[in-house]
């Protein structure tokens, strides 16, 4: 199960974060501080919302007697996770708390806790920050 997540969500949302780190550094007003982990942590919970939804539609096809309360909470987790994590990417306060939460692992949440601390006059309450400037290709 490890390897699956690392495939499916650790090693996607690394190399996203990267480019996202990449267009985020040519864009003039941007602060001079890096926010790879900000964006690892918000593609991390995006993806994992993604594939909760996915998960969801095929255990709700799949026939089984207890398929509905499977895919209702995967449905659940989904929409927790999702938002959260695009959110995150945002800069978004609530739902940096929200992804460190979700995770369930002590490890995330004090690396979480440490970074978010030392950035949190950066998160915005409510206004969403841009998540990277455009880049012409």
């Amino acid at each position: 199960m490890n390897a699956v997540y690392l495939a499916l969500v650790t090693l996607p949302a690394a190399f996203i974060s990267f480019i996202l780190e990449g267009r985020r550094k040519n864009n003039p007003a941007a602060s001079p501080l890096p926010f790879t982990w900000g964006y690892f942590v918000g593609m991390s919970g995006l993806l994992m919302g993604v594939y909760c939804a996915v998960m969801a539609i095929l255990v709700a096809v799949s026939g089984n007697k207890d398929a509905g309360a499977a895919a209702a909470m995967l449905l659940i987790l989904a929409a927790a996770w999702g938002p959260a994590g695009f959110y995150a990417m945002k800069r978004r306060k609530w739902a940096w708390v929200m992804t460190t939460i979700l995770s369930c692992n002590p490890a995330w949440w004090i690396a979480n806790t440490v970074y978010g601390g030392n950035r949190w006059h950066e998160f915005e309450g409510g206004q969403a920050q841009p998540i990277s400037a455009p880049v012409p290709v």
